[in-house]
C-alpha cells in the first residue's frame, strides 16, 4: 500500500481503493484543492449584498444587487446583520401593517353608505367621513414607512464594504455544468 499524503484528506484514498477511475480521482482531488478557494469568492459576494428600494403606486420593491426581488420578511433577515437598520426596519414594517389595516377599514367603512344607497335605502353619512378619515391617516402611515425603509437601508448600505479590487468573478450555471468567469 502506497504512503498516503498528508495533504489529501484520507476519503479519496479510499475512493481509490474502491476500485474508482484515475480520472475521478484527479479531478477529485482538484475539487477538494479549488473548494477552499471558491466558497471564498462566494463569501465575499455574499457579504457585500446591497440593498435598494423602488417606491411603485402600491407599495415598495425591495431589490438585491438591483436583480432579486425580496419580500419584506425576507428583506428583514438581510438586514438582520445590521441591529440599528433592523430595528428601524421592523419599526417601519410596524408603520407598514397599520397602514394596510387602517386603509382596509376606511375603505370598508366608504363601502357601506355606497352600498346601502345603491339598494335604494337612507344611508349614515359619518361612517364614510370616518372611513375617509381612515384613508387619510393610512397614505400617511404609508409615507412614514417608506421613509424609514429607506433610511434602513441608507445605514446597511452604509457599512458596507466599498470594491476596490478589479477581480470581478462571475458563476454561470447552465443545465449540468457551471462556468467561472475572473475579469480583471
Amino acid at each position: 500500500m502506497r504512503r498516503q499524503n498528508d495533504s489529501v484528506p484520507k476519503f479519496l484514498y479510499s475512493i481509490k481503493e474502491a476500485g474508482c477511475s484515475g480520472f475521478f480521482t484527479f479531478a477529485l482531488m482538484h475539487i477538494v484543492k479549488l473548494l477552499p478557494f471558491l466558497l471564498l469568492v462566494l463569501a465575499q459576494q455574499a457579504a457585500a449584498q446591497k440593498l435598494t428600494m423602488y417606491k411603485t403606486f402600491g407599495g415598495v420593491v425591495f431589490e438585491l444587487n438591483d436583480s432579486v426581488q425580496l419580500s419584506t420578511k425576507q428583506t428583514a433577515t438581510v438586514l438582520y446583520q445590521n441591529q440599528q437598520a433592523y430595528e428601524m426596519f421592523n419599526q417601519a414594517r410596524v408603520l407598514n401593517s397599520l397602514s394596510g389595516i387602517m386603509g382596509f377599514s376606511g375603505m370598508a367603512l366608504v363601502a357601506v353608505p355606497l352600498v346601502t344607497v345603491a339598494f335604494g335605502e337612507r344611508s349614515d353619512w359619518g361612517l364614510a367621513g370616518g372611513g375617509a378619515a381612515l384613508i387619510v391617516g393610512s397614505i400617511f402611515l404609508n409615507r412614514a414607512f417608506k421613509a424609514r425603509a429607506l433610511d434602513a437601508l441608507d445605514i446597511y448600505n452604509a457599512q458596507l464594504p466599498q470594491k476596490t479590487s478589479r477581480i470581478k468573478p462571475n458563476f454561470y450555471f447552465y443545465g449540468t455544468g457551471a462556468r467561472l468567469v475572473i475579469k480583471f
